[in-house]
């Protein structure tokens, strides 16, 4: 027996979905015509993606509503097996279409009744394949357009991030809840790179109807180790929003669309069908007062992947989830496969030791390992090293303290700058609420509400459970802070 994956269990109280075989789809054939249709569409079939962009009847079907899309599968699929055996198709049509006894068919035919039984079976087969060759056809051609609307991708395998990935994963497939999901953490941290595979793991299953990418700022890393930020972007307006998105579901072929006709597209778009919104690198604070209420609205059956270094903790209805930094196994395994992959013979096989220096001088930040190990085609360990130590100053190393710290920096007031030098002497275990406020010598109360904005600054990371709290740094945050201490 072939089976086709259909998703409609034509059973009795058709409540199940599930694959069905070749022997279902002769009683999909009975209910596709004047019989008890079931009220959803043939769940999830790529073909039913496609077919409203038809113009033929199959395109109209699909639009009329969920029992109509049952009978546009089947209908397409009945046109395409007339075009490889017409008897299969005229006997198809004569049992269930057109409600033929079998005695009736037999004499028109002027065969036996276990011949039409037979020939039936053979033609429920052909239907069968054709359907499934058609699925696969529209699947594949599915997946390449949503591959399409990504950006390239900027690794090669992602390392120490398996935990955050099953869990973002199972945030985004859930149907009932988490329809904004914010995956957040420092600058480098390799959040776009966790969107991108997570979105990548997505567009392989039929969780979603369409999928946009929209990226809010962009940085890159050269070759040579070198940080290039791209500046001077306004931030993500909600116009700007609507207008990527129209040009990605191919909403906006007028010119003479206004904002708001756009807009009424968008909304229609999203609220018919199941999308996921990925939305890359929203790093203000106005991004977010522009557009949480916006996206609000379109939830549902929509759902919203946002990155960004802003932490959402103080918003209800968005699931947050940190990204932290590599632990220093999975740092020693990144280094090791950019090494082996670009032939960084010399790093590649370095020692533990060696190792252990760069993770003690960067720790697990991704971009900042990435960029020592482009720094270390042209210089030595010890030199490299030295240039992000305290004392250092030099321009090579500035960009990814930029990158990741400065606008923060510039935002905060001497209590949260009095929390973080203490904070510079907690080490990898942390300090207590009570130890920072003794060591900053500010008030207890003081110190809580530094820590909450530092907190969704992703500039402290927390730790310990409900009893005890733990707060600390990240290793390349506390060298940042050392350096910008010791210029003022």
């Amino acid at each position: 027996m072939i089976p086709i994956f259909i998703g409609i269990d034509i059973s009795d109280d058709m409540t199940n979905i599930e694959v069905i075989s070749s022997e279902d789809v002769l009683e999909a054939l009975r209910l596709w015509h004047g019989g008890d249709s079931p009220n959803w569409p043939l769940a999830k079939l790529r073909i039913n993606l496609q077919m409203p962009l038809q113009k033929e009847i199959h395109g109209s079907l699909a639009e009329a509503g969920p029992a109509a899309q049952n009978r546009a599968v089947l209908s397409l699929g009945l046109d395409e097996l007339k075009k490889a055996s017409p008897e299969a198709e005229d006997l198809l049509r004569a049992r269930f279409e057109h409600r033929r006894d079998v005695i009736s068919v037999a004499n028109s035919l002027n065969v036996s009744e276990p011949s039409v039984y037979y020939r039936q079976r053979q033609s429920i087969h052909q239907l069968t394949e054709i359907l499934l060759q058609l699925e696969s056809t529209a699947s594949a051609d599915w997946r390449n357009r949503m591959t399409a609307r990504l950006e390239l991708q900027t690794y090669s395998q992602l390392v120490g991030v398996q935990q955050s990935r099953a869990a973002l994963l199972e945030a985004l497939l859930d149907n009932q809840a988490h329809f904004i999901v914010a995956l957040d953490g420092l600058g480098g941290i390799g959040k776009t790179a966790l969107a991108d595979q997570v979105t990548r793991d997505l567009i392989q299953t039929t969780r979603f109807d369409e999928i946009a990418w929209i990226t809010a700022k962009h940085t890159h890393l050269s070759t040579l180790g070198r940080l290039q930020i791209e500046s001077g972007r306004p931030a993500l307006t909600f116009p700007m929003l609507v207008d990527k998105l129209a040009h990605q579901f191919d909403l906006s072929q007028h010119d003479d669309l206004t904002q708001l006709d756009q807009q009424r597209l968008v909304i229609r778009f999203l609220r018919e069908r199941t999308c996921l919104i990925v939305i890359d690198n929203l790093e203000t604070v106005a991004d977010y007062h522009n557009l949480l209420p916006e996206l609000r609205k379109w939830q549902r059956p929509t759902k919203f992947l946002l990155t960004s270094r802003l932490r959402l903790l103080d918003e209800p209805d968005v699931f947050s989830l940190p990204l932290k930094e590599l632990s220093i196994d999975s740092a020693y395994k990144l280094i090791r496969f950019e090494a082996e992959r670009t032939g960084f013979t010399d790093l590649a096989k370095a020692s533990e030791a060696d190792l252990q220096a760069i993770y003690q001088a960067v720790g697990g930040n991704p971009l900042a390992l990435k960029l020592i190990i482009g720094q270390l085609r042209f210089h030595s360990l010890s030199h490299v090293l030295k240039r992000f130590g305290q004392a250092s100053n030099q321009p090579s190393d500035a960009g990814i303290f930029d990158y990741i710290y400065r606008e923060i920096w510039e935002t905060l007031d001497d209590a949260h700058k009095m929390v973080l030098l203490a904070l510079t002497q907690a080490g990898e275990t942390g300090f207590n609420l009570d130890h920072i406020a003794e060591i900053s010598t500010i008030s207890l109360e003081s110190v809580s509400r530094s820590l909450e904005k530092l907190i969704l600054l992703s500039m402290v990371d927390l730790s310990g459970n409900l009893l005890e709290r733990r707060y600390r740094l990240h290793r390349l945050t506390e060298v940042f802070l050392l350096k910008m201490f010791a210029e003022e």
